[in-house]
C-alpha cells in the first residue's frame, strides 16, 4: 500500500504528466485529488523531524553562517518537483516568481506568512520614478493579494500562472517548514525563477495596482541542503497507468 507521499507523487504524474501548459490545461478542479492528498501529509509522513535541523544548525554554527533556509529535495523529474523548505527565524524566501508554474505549498512544520502578488494589464510607472541602472529593470504591473498566514493544521496554498505567482513567505516560528509541489520544474530557458522588489510608488487612479522591479538574488538568501529519509520515490513505480 502506498504511503501518503507515494500517492502524493503518483497523483502528481497522473496530472502533469504530458501537459505542456499547465497554465492552460491544469484547472483546482483537475488538481483536487492533489490538494485532498497534500492536506493529509504530515511531517512523520516523511520521517522529517525540525529538531534535527535545530541541532545541526547549532553545531554548524560554531564553524561560520548558517543557511536562512534549508532545501530537502524529496523527489524532482521533467514534469513536476516535490522539495521540502525549512526557513528559519530572520530568514525568507525572497519575493520571487513561478513562471507559467503551480505551486502547491502545505506547512508540515511551524508558520508561515505568505505575501503574493498576482500580475495585471502593464501600467505607466507614475511620473518621476527613476533608476539608476542602464537599461532600466524588468517592471511588472500587479496586484497584492491579502497576506496569508498558514500553520500546520491548515490546508494548503495554491499560487498557480495566473494568481499569486509572485510571492514571498517568511516564517512565524523559530523554524517553518513546509512541502512544496511545484510544476513544472524550473529551468533555464523559459522558467527560471527572478527575484523582486516593491516599488515604493502607489497608483492614485487605482490603489490595489502596485509595481515590482526585479532585481539580483539577494544576499542575505541562500540555501544548504539536508537529504530526504522518507519512504522511497521511483519515477518507475508511479509512471505506468496500473499505478495511475
Amino acid at each position: 500500500m502506498a504511503t501518503p507521499i507515494q500517492r502524493l507523487a503518483q497523483l502528481s504524474y497522473k496530472i502533469f504528466a504530458g501537459q505542456p501548459k499547465p497554465n492552460e490545461l491544469v484547472t483546482k478542479e483537475t488538481l483536487y485529488p492533489i490538494i485532498q492528498t497534500l492536506n493529509e501529509i504530515k511531517a512523520e509522513d516523511l520521517n522529517f523531524d525540525p529538531n534535527e535541523v535545530v541541532l545541526r544548525d547549532k553545531a554548524l554554527k560554531k564553524h561560520g553562517d548558517v543557511a536562512p533556509v534549508t532545501c530537502m529535495n524529496v523527489h524532482q523529474n521533467c514534469h513536476f518537483t516535490l522539495a521540502v523548505f525549512i526557513v528559519k527565524s530572520g530568514g525568507s524566501l525572497p519575493l520571487h516568481d513561478h513562471p507559467h508554474m503551480f505551486g502547491l505549498l502545505k506547512v508540515i512544520s511551524g508558520s508561515v506568512k505568505i505575501t503574493s502578488y498576482t500580475k495585471v494589464d502593464s501600467q505607466p510607472l507614475p511620473s518621476g520614478v527613476e533608476f539608476s541602472r542602464t537599461p532600466p529593470p524588468h517592471i511588472v504591473t500587479v496586484k497584492r493579494n491579502q497576506d496569508v498566514i498558514l500553520a500546520d493544521s491548515d490546508n494548503c496554498c495554491i499560487l498557480s500562472p495566473s494568481e499569486g505567482n509572485f510571492h514571498e513567505i517568511k516564517p512565524l516560528t523559530d523554524v517553518a517548514a513546509f512541502l512544496d509541489v511545484l510544476a513544472p520544474p524550473y529551468n533555464n530557458t523559459d522558467r527560471d525563477c527572478s527575484y523582486y522588489k516593491e516599488l515604493p510608488v502607489q497608483c492614485h487612479i487605482q490603489k490595489d495596482i502596485q509595481w515590482l522591479a526585479e532585481v539580483s538574488q539577494p544576499r542575505s538568501y541562500w540555501c544548504d541542503v539536508i537529504q530526504y529519509k522518507g519512504p522511497p520515490l521511483n519515477s518507475n513505480d508511479y509512471s505506468s497507468e496500473d499505478s495511475s
